[in-house]
C-alpha cells in the first residue's frame, strides 16, 4: 500500500481501506472461528469511523469511544455510530443448535432449515443530565450499517455497506432522544443505551441522507455506488404507511389522530391498518412531501408522551422545536 496516494475524501482510498480494514481482517477472523468456534465478528465500531473519515473527506479526534468522532467545519463535530450485521450467530430451526454466518448447515444435525439474525442496531448512550444537554450540540450524526445484501441466500453473501447522514435538530431525531432520556430510560433500571434499529418507523422519521453506499462483493471485490462528491445523495423515505401497521410506537389512536391531521374522512371502527393505507392514498394523490409527513407522524408518535415531562425538557430544545412550547 501507497500510503503517499491515499487521501480523505477518495472513492479509491475508501475501497482501500475496506479492503485492508474490513475483508482482510473478516476474512482471517472466520478462518480463526472455523477453527476455534468463537464468534466470526470482528469489532467494527472503529473501522466504521475511519470509513466515514474518508467518505466524508473530515478527520476524526483520535478520542476512540468518547470524543468528538467528526470534526468538521467552523468548530462542529459529528458523531458515528456502527452496526454490524454481518456474521451474526443464527440457529438452526430443527435442533435449536447455534449456527455461524460461514456455516450453511446445521454443525448438529446437517439441516438447512436456518434462521439467520439480523437484529444488532445502533446505540445512543446518554448517561446523564450532562450528555442530554449536549444531545442536540453536535452538527450530524453519521450511522454506518454493513449487513448482507440478501441473508437467507446461501449462493449470495454480498455485503451492503451504507453511511447515513442525520440533523439531529430533525423533529424525528430530537423528539426521539427526549422521549428515551425522560421517558425510556427514566423509568429503566439498567439505565441501557437507546436501542436505535435500521429501517424502523422511528429511524425513517428522522430523514436520513444516505450519503455512501458500496457493495462487497463475495470475491472480495468493491463496487462503490454512492459516494459524495460524484452521486448525489438520496433521502432515505418514510415507507408504504401499512409497514408500519405492526409498530408498537405508530398506534391506533395515533394513525387516527395522524389521518385527521390530513383532513381524511374516516368510517367507524377501522384497523389500523385500513387507517394507514386511506393516508398513504392522500399521500400518493397528493404527492405529500417526505419532510412534511415524517415531521407529521413524529408529532402525534411523540409529543402527547412528552407532555407529562415537560417542565424537565431543557429551554434550548424547546427553542429548537417550538411545538414543544405547545404540549
Amino acid at each position: 500500500m501507497n500510503s503517499n496516494r491515499l487521501r480523505l475524501g477518495s472513492l479509491e482510498t475508501s475501497e482501500q481501506l475496506i479492503k485492508d480494514l474490513y475483508l482482510d481482517l473478516r476474512t482471517k477472523v472466520n478462518s480463526w472461528a472455523s477453527i476455534t468456534h468463537q464468534t466470526s465478528q470482528a469489532r467494527m465500531g472503529y473501522i466504521g469511523q475511519h470509513l466515514v473519515s474518508v467518505v466524508t473527506g473530515f478527520p476524526g479526534s483520535r478520542s476512540g469511544a468518547r470524543g468528538a468522532d467528526l470534526i468538521l467545519p467552523d468548530s462542529e463535530y459529528g458523531e458515528i455510530k456502527t452496526c454490524y450485521r454481518v456474521d451474526q450467530l443464527g440457529e438452526c430451526n430443527n435442533c435449536g443448535a447455534r449456527v455461524a454466518s460461514i456455516e450453511n448447515s446445521c454443525p448438529a444435525c446437517n439441516s438447512h432449515d436456518l434462521t439467520r439474525r439480523e437484529d444488532s442496531k445502533w446505540l445512543i448512550s446518554l448517561r446523564n443530565d450532562d450528555e442530554f444537554g449536549k444531545v442536540l450540540d453536535l452538527k450530524y450524526y453519521f450511522l454506518v450499517l454493513f449487513e448482507f445484501l440478501d441473508i437467507q441466500s446461501e449462493d449470495n453473501k454480498d455485503i451492503v455497506s451504507s453511511i447515513w447522514r442525520i440533523d439531529p435538530k430533525v423533529p424525528g431525531f430530537g423528539y426521539c432522544m427526549i422521549d428515551y432520556y425522560l421517558n425510556i430510560r427514566a423509568h429503566s433500571k439498567s439505565k441501557a443505551p437507546f436501542d436505535f434499529w435500521p429501517y424502523k418507523i422511528k429511524f425513517d422519521i428522522m430523514r436520513p441522507l444516505l450519503i455512501y453506499r458500496s457493495l462487497i462483493k463475495e470475491n472480495d471485490s468493491i463496487e462503490t455506488q454512492i459516494f459524495p462528491g460524484r452521486d448525489e445523495p438520496r433521502i432515505h423515505v418514510v415507507l408504504e404507511l401499512t409497514e408500519y401497521s405492526r409498530s408498537n410506537n405508530l398506534t391506533l389512536d395515533k394513525a387516527i389522530q395522524i389521518a385527521n391531521s390530513f383532513n381524511i374522512e374516516l368510517e367507524p371502527n377501522l384497523k389500523k391498518i385500513e387507517i394507514l393505507q386511506k393516508i398513504e392514498e392522500k399521500r400518493q394523490s397528493e404527492r405529500t412531501q417526505n419532510q412534511i409527513l415524517s415531521d407529521t407522524i413524529a408529532d402525534f408518535l411523540y409529543l402527547q408522551e412528552l407532555a407529562p415531562v415537560k417542565n424537565q425538557i431543557p429551554v434550548k430544545f424547546k427553542d429548537i422545536f417550538p411545538k414543544l412550547k405547545e404540549i
